[in-house]
């Protein structure tokens, strides 16, 4: 007895169902992870998704300047000599 032929659209069904089921899952992990994801549309969430990622980007640089001049404070004040104590 012979097998069933299976129909060329049948792998392609199998993978785009795959891929859906993909892109799902990365969606509701971005819900999860982006401020107020989870009341906005999935097209919508990429916008804000994209800003969201600006926002953290400039806050990563606002503490690396702080946190340099930070180190360049507390390296000058601890070097520091205070000459009317010599």
């Amino acid at each position: 007895m012979e097998g069933r032929r299976r129909s060329p659209c049948h792998g392609r069904r199998r993978w785009r169902a795959a891929e859906t089921a993909l892109m799902s899952r990365k969606v509701r992990e971005l819900r999860r992870l982006v401020p107020g994801g989870t009341a906005v549309p999935a097209d919508r969430l990429l916008l804000r998704t994209a800003d969201y990622i600006v926002r953290l980007r400039a806050r990563i640089e606002l503490l690396r300047a702080l946190s340099e001049l930070a180190a360049v404070t507390t390296n000058h004040a601890c070097c520091h000599v205070d000459a009317s104590r010599l």
